[in-house]
């Protein structure tokens, strides 16, 4: 492919030597060399900046595009946005997009560490990029940053407010642990804060793994609802999951707060117009996008030192939490 024969000229080490040997072979043989203006003109970036966002209905992720948007607009750079599904690789991905349109820098909403050690191949010192909700400060790439929230705190936040308010039998709705690194860092931030109250947590039976939508939140209530008997409380790792989880509640009968509480995750703007009110952890979208294309736009002249940001989260009170405590 042409892709490979790129790869062997430029020296890149990910190819088979036998592979290398037979193109050196055919260059050799061919008397080849470079056009250079051929290259210049085929490497040549626009002023675009794409923006990879995991997850075509996570609303958190909208709202945080717009961020992104009114950031970038007075640089002089254009954003195109490209929507994948949550459980795709963004990095395999972008490196396609990054064939075809040549964006100066990508800007990912949602990330694994794990992907761009493995497929970044143009990311980093050729497009560097900055991810937003996700640390990938393990992979290390020079030109390849993050700007976070620490989401092991924020699921203990979460449910000490539960604790505090008198509930024990706590269901958790999250994302694949095994997948997502931010479901995983959440549910250890759950166990971590159901210990230090002498709770002990069942992860077989009550937490429900779902996607980042109201319907899979829906429908992992209903089988939360049926795991765990004598459920007061629910946890949601997203605020879009809480929706579908209030929706499941009505039709079984159950009011929030009356009969079971729910706390999300994320603070949408929605939340806050909910009915009820919902309680939620918040992360802060406008900031964190601010500071992403601040640090995206220091990569692209130059600063390729990798850099990590991790923002501070808050709880937003509401009116979907019940407290059982005495008065």
């Amino acid at each position: 492919s042409v892709s490979t024969v790129s790869r062997v000229i430029a020296g890149h080490p990910d190819v088979s030597p036998s592979t290398a040997a037979a193109v050196q072979e055919i260059i050799d043989r061919r008397h080849f060399s470079v056009n250079r203006a051929a290259r210049s003109l085929k490497q040549t970036a626009t002023m675009t900046i794409l923006v990879m966002i995991k997850g075509r209905n996570n609303m958190l992720f909208a709202s945080m595009l717009e961020h992104v948007q009114e950031a970038v607009t007075p640089t002089g750079f254009t954003v195109t946005a490209q929507y994948i599904d949550e459980d795709a690789n963004e990095v395999a991905e972008a490196e396609k997009l990054i064939s075809e349109i040549k964006p100066r820098g990508v800007i990912f909403l949602g990330g694994e560490a794990d992907h761009f050690g493995s497929h970044a191949h143009r990311i980093g010192e050729d497009c560097p990029a900055v991810v937003l909700t996700n640390s990938v400060a393990s992979a290390g790439i020079p030109g390849v940053s993050c700007v976070t929230t620490n989401d092991f705190l924020g699921a203990q936040a979460a449910t000490q407010y539960l604790f505090d308010h008198g509930h024990r039998r706590i269901g958790v709705i999250g994302g694949n642990p095994e997948v997502s690194i931010i479901s995983m860092h959440r549910r250890q931030g759950v166990i971590a804060a159901a210990r230090s109250y002498g709770v002990d947590f069942d992860p077989e039976s009550a937490y429900v793994e779902s996607r980042f939508s109201m319907k899979s939140g829906y429908e992992s209530a209903m089988s939360l609802l049926d795991s765990v008997p004598g459920l007061t409380a629910i946890y949601a790792m997203s605020d879009m999951m809480a929706v579908g989880a209030i929706r499941a509640l009505k039709d079984r009968g159950l009011e929030v707060p009356r009969d079971t509480s729910i706390i999300g995750h994320d603070g949408i703007e929605w939340a806050s117009y909910m009915v009820p009110k919902l309680v939620t952890i918040r992360q802060p979208q406008e900031k964190m996008a601010a500071r992403g294309v601040e640090i995206l736009l220091g990569h692209i002249v130059g600063d390729l030192d990798p850099k990590e940001e991790i923002l501070d989260i808050e709880i937003l009170d509401g009116e979907s939490v019940r407290s059982l405590t005495a008065k």
